[in-house]
C-alpha cells in the first residue's frame, strides 16, 4: 500500500484529503501539528508526506529540514500560498519534492503524488549506496568507459606514458582530449614535474606567441617590467599540452617547429637563447593533414606532431559507455549540488543512450548537471532532462527538413531571377551569400568569438579570419 502522511492543522483539508486519497487508492494518515508529523515519520514510515508550511508551534519550513536530516529517503510535497514566492523558493532549496498551491486543486495533487511515487520505484530498483561511503579517488574529473574503443585508448596511453616523444590527440569537441593528455602525463616518468595547459584557440595571435615564449621588459606597449615567463619555461621538466593547436598561425607554427627540433627558446624581445626540458602533447578538433593539403598549416610540424597519434571516438560510437559516465558525473555533481543522487530512471538512461551527441562527454556531462540541479529527489527522471534529449533526433530532423524546404524555395527564385537577367557566376554568388550570412549568425550568436565560431563552423582559426576579411574587402568594393 502507498502510505501518505497529510500534515495540516485545518480539520476540513484534512478530510477533504483523506477521502480524496482512499479514492485514490492510497493510505493516508493524519497529523495536525509538525511535531505530531515528525512523530508520526518516525514510527509510521510514509512513503510520501504532504506538509503543510503554515503551522502551529514548529511550521512547516522548520519540519522540512528536521525531516530531510533525519529520514532524507522520504519525499515531501509543501502546501503553501500560491504567491508565496519566498516560501517556495525556500522550501526547494531545502529538497522539497514539488510544492501545492492554495486554494488546493486535487488535479495537481494526483499529478504530483503519481510522479512522487514513480520517483520512488525508480528509487527501489537502483543500488543502495552504503552509509559510510565517502568521495575517494574515484570523485574527480577523469577517463571513464570500458568499451572497446576506449580499452585500446587506455592501452596507447600507457604506450605513450613510457616514452617522451612528442603526441598528436585527434578528436571532436567534448571528447576528452584534455584528460587523455593528463593521463599521459600522470602515468610519466615526468609526473612530479609541472603539467601547463595552453588553449590555442582561446587567445589572439599576438598574445599566444608571447604566453607560450615569454617576453622581456619593453618587448611591446603595456609589457611588464621585469619581463615574463613563458609557457614553455613554466613546463621545463615537465609537459607542455597545446590544445586546439590547429588555431596557430603559419608565424607561430615556424617558431613552434624550431623550439620542437632544438628544446630551445627566446623571449619576445630578448636575446638570449634559454635551453628547455619539455615534452609537447599537442591536441586538435580539425584535420590537420587536410589543412596541410589546403596550406594553412606547416608540413613539417604536422609530421613532427604525428609521430605518435591517437584518435578519440566520439560519444556516439561508444554508446555503452554512457551509463558509466552518467554514473561517474553525478558523483560529482552530487557533492556541488549538497544532495545525494541516486541514480536515473531506466527510461531516462535509454533516452540518454538514444541521443547522439554532437557535443559529446562535456554534452552529456552538461546535460547530466543539469537534470541533477531540477531533480527534486535523489533521482533523475525523463522529466528532469533537455527537451532536445526527451525529443531525440525529431527536433534536429525537423530542423534540417525545414532549413532544406526554406532554401530550396529562395534558391529557385534566386536562379529564375537569375536566368531571367542573363546573370552568370550564380554558384559563387550564392556560396559567397551563404558563407557570409552564416558566419556574421554565428559570430552574433558568440559576441565575436572568433574561436568559438571557427569551432561551431567547423574550420580553422586562420580560416574564418580570412573569410571574414575577404567579406569584409567584398563590401568595400
Amino acid at each position: 500500500m502507498k502510505n501518505v502522511l497529510v500534515v495540516d492543522d485545518d480539520e476540513k483539508i484534512c478530510w477533504a484529503f483523506e477521502q480524496f486519497l482512499e479514492s485514490e487508492g492510497y493510505a493516508p494518515s493524519i497529523a495536525n501539528s509538525a511535531e505530531e508529523g515528525l512523530r508520526r515519520i518516525a514510527a509510521d514510515k510514509p512513503d510520501v508526506v504532504l506538509l503543510d508550511v503554515n503551522l502551529p508551534g514548529m511550521s512547516g519550513l522548520e519540519a522540512l529540514g528536521e525531516i530531510k536530516a533525519n529520514h532524507p529517503g522520504v519525499i515531501v510535497i509543501i502546501i503553501t500560498a500560491y504567491d508565496d514566492v519566498e516560501t517556495t523558493i525556500e522550501a526547494m532549496r531545502l529538497q522539497a519534492f514539488d510544492f501545492v498551491p492554495k486554494p488546493i486543486d486535487l488535479g495537481i495533487v494526483k499529478s504530483t503524488l503519481e510522479r512522487a511515487f514513480r520517483t520512488q520505484s525508480v528509487r527501489s530498483t537502483l543500488p543502495v549506496e552504503a552509509a559510510d561511503a565517502s568521495p575517494t579517488a574515484q570523485v574527480g574529473h577523469r577517463l571513464v568507459g570500458k568499451s572497446s574503443q576506449m580499452r585500446e585508448i587506455y592501452k596507447l596511453i600507457g604506450i605513450m606514458a613510457s616514452n617522451t616523444m612528442t603526441v598528436l590527440i585527434e578528436g571532436e569537441t567534448g571528447t576528452g582530449k584534455d584528460l587523455v593528455a593528463r593521463a599521459i602525463h600522470t602515468g610519466s616518468e615526468r609526473k612530479e614535474k609541472p603539467f601547463v595547459p595552453v588553449d590555442c584557440g582561446a587567445l589572439p595571435d599576438e598574445l599566444l606567441e608571447s604566453e607560450l615564449f615569454g617576453y622581456e621588459a619593453g618587448a611591446f606597449t603595456d609589457a611588464k617590467r621585469e619581463g615574463k615567463p613563458g609557457r614553455f619555461e613554466l613546463a621545463d621538466g615537465g609537459t607542455l599540452f597545446l590544445d586546439e593547436v590547429g588555431n596557430m598561425t603559419p608565424a607561430l607554427q615556424v617558431k613552434l617547429l624550431r623550439a620542437l627540433q632544438t628544446q630551445e627558446i627566446e623571449r619576445l624581445g630578448g636575446t638570449r637563447t634559454l635551453k628547455v626540458d619539455v615534452r609537447i602533447i599537442a591536441a586538435t578538433n580539425q584535420e590537420l593533414g587536410e589543412m596541410v593539403r589546403r596550406g594553412q598549416f606547416r608540413e613539417d610540424l604536422y609530421y613532427r606532431f604525428k609521430r605518435i597519434a591517437l584518435h578519440l571516438p566520439p560519444l556516439r560510437e561508444r554508446q555503452e559507455d554512457i551509463p558509466l559516465l552518467v554514473t561517474h558525473f553525478l558523483q560529482l555533481i552530487q557533492e556541488e549540488l549538497g544532495k545525494p543522487i541516486r541514480g536515473i530512471s531506466t527510461e531516462g538512461m535509454q533516452l540518454l543512450q538514444d541521443y547522439p551527441w554532437p557535443g559529446n562527454v562535456r554534452e552529456l556531462e552538461n546535460c547530466v548537471r543539469s537534470a541533477a540541479t531540477l531533480s527534486r529527489s535523489d533521482v533523475v527522471l525523463p522529466d528532469d532532462l533537455p527537451s532536445e534529449i526527451r525529443m531525440g533526433n525529431k527536433v534536429s530532423a525537423t530542423d534540417a527538413s525545414q532549413l532544406e524546404t526554406t532554401l530550396k524555395a529562395v534558391l529557385q527564385d534566386t536562379t529564375k531571377a537569375a536566368i531571367a537577367e542573363g546573370r552568370q557566376g550564380l554558384y559563387e554568388e550564392v556560396v559567397a551569400m551563404l558563407d557570409k550570412t552564416l558566419i556574421e549568425l554565428v559570430l552574433d550568436e558568440f559576441s565575436g568569438n572568433h574561436s568559438k565560431t571557427a569551432e561551431l563552423l567547423g574550420m580553422s582559426r586562420t580560416t574564418l579570419l580570412k573569410k571574414i576579411k575577404q567579406s569584409s574587402d567584398a563590401d568595400v568594393e
